[in-house]
């Protein structure tokens, strides 16, 4: 699937109509089409062997209408997503009422061959109003709806961008502390070292600092190795990284700190507590069409409870930009045992 571009934030495709290219979309479309003319044709009284027919030709008449309408919003989305909801509202409004028409019209005109003629050409001017304002009732519906629907994306939008923020501008106080620590430490017998450590963490406040909300993988996998750089010089041993890394998806790109904040909580929640610490485990791989990025670290029983619930911030985040980003398409998943803590990202690849 076509991940959404990414733009201001984390998608600029937050318009208010949805794609009616899906196919999933049209799927759906259908069987709700259907059971509305099951419904409206239960509610016309007939006899048994006239239902059939009249279920027949509204499903007919709903079906032809339903997806005139969803080509024609298919083609004209990109452009009516780039207008003010209200006037989009109102074209699209205007497009589905005259779709509708026409076709009652010509409906009417061929005097339905399915000898429904009482249901139709007799009642004339009738049984046009009665369809477009039926129509009409359905259609303003519909687009309250997706109003709705495009107005709580945006505010998930501006408030997964104020935690974003809020993300990069968070680095623990005791890393920081720590880290300079380090540094002065390392700086008498280990000047490179420590020139090194100083890099890393001027990298670490660069990434931070900057607005970008997309980058490359290897650009996310570079601030993470300054980051985890940084803390192995202060656990020394305790602290081990195994890195399963597919070079080929290095150009591959994902929302800005997706990786770094998950081995942060791998360190805090997971190698810091246990006293022989343990191996942190970071892996991007390409699984079918879509990349699959993993962070897994050990944890101790007592630590399984904390590491769940202690900091679930930066992981709310992503999981929020994942869903804005690419929709049903990606998938943020949380694996806990006694022993274990593993969190895997799936995203779609173009």
């Amino acid at each position: 699937m076509e991940k959404q571009q990414f733009s201001d934030g984390i998608s600029n495709d937050i318009g208010l109509l949805p794609d009616f290219c899906d196919v999933r979309i049209i799927f759906m479309l259908v069987l709700i089409v259907e059971l509305l003319a099951m419904v409206l044709s239960m509610a016309i009284p007939s006899t048994t062997e006239q239902f059939w027919d009249i279920l027949a030709f509204v499903s007919m008449m709903m079906q032809w209408i339903a997806l005139l309408n969803a080509a024609l919003l298919c083609l004209s989305r990109r452009t009516l997503n780039r207008l003010s909801a209200p006037l989009t509202m109102i074209i699209s409004f205007t497009i589905m009422m005259v779709v509708t028409l026409v076709f009652a019209l010509i409906l009417i005109r061929l005097n339905l061959w399915m000898q429904l003629d009482e249901y139709t050409s007799p009642l004339g001017e009738h049984f046009l109003l009665r369809v477009l304002l039926m129509s009409g009732t359905i259609y303003a519906i519909v687009l309250r709806y997706f109003y709705i629907q495009q107005q709580w994306k945006l505010n998930l939008k501006a408030q997964s961008r104020a935690e974003l923020q809020a993300l990069k501008a968070r680095i623990r106080p005791h890393f920081l502390f720590n880290s300079m620590n380090t540094i002065a430490s390392l700086i008498s017998f280990m000047p490179d070292k420590a020139e090194k450590a100083v890099e890393d963490l001027s990298d670490l406040f660069r990434a931070s600092l900057k607005e970008q909300n997309i980058h490359t993988l290897k650009n996310e996998l570079d601030i993470t190795r300054s980051y985890l750089d940084i803390e192995k010089l202060r656990l020394g041993d305790r602290l081990q990284i195994d890195w399963n890394i597919d070079k080929s998806l290095f150009d591959e790109e994902i929302p800005a700190l997706s990786l770094q904040p998950l081995a942060e909580n791998a360190i805090y929640h997971g190698i810091e507590p246990l006293p022989d610490g343990g191996r942190v485990g970071i892996s991007a791989q390409r699984e079918g069409d879509g990349l699959t990025l993993t962070v897994s670290n050990p944890v101790s029983e007592s630590a399984v409870v904390s590491h769940s619930s202690g900091n679930r911030m930066a992981q709310d985040n992503i999981e929020q930009r994942l869903r804005l980003a690419y929709g049903n398409n990606a998938h943020f998943k949380i694996n806990a045992t006694n022993r274990n803590y593993t969190v895997t990202l799936e995203l779609p690849v173009t």
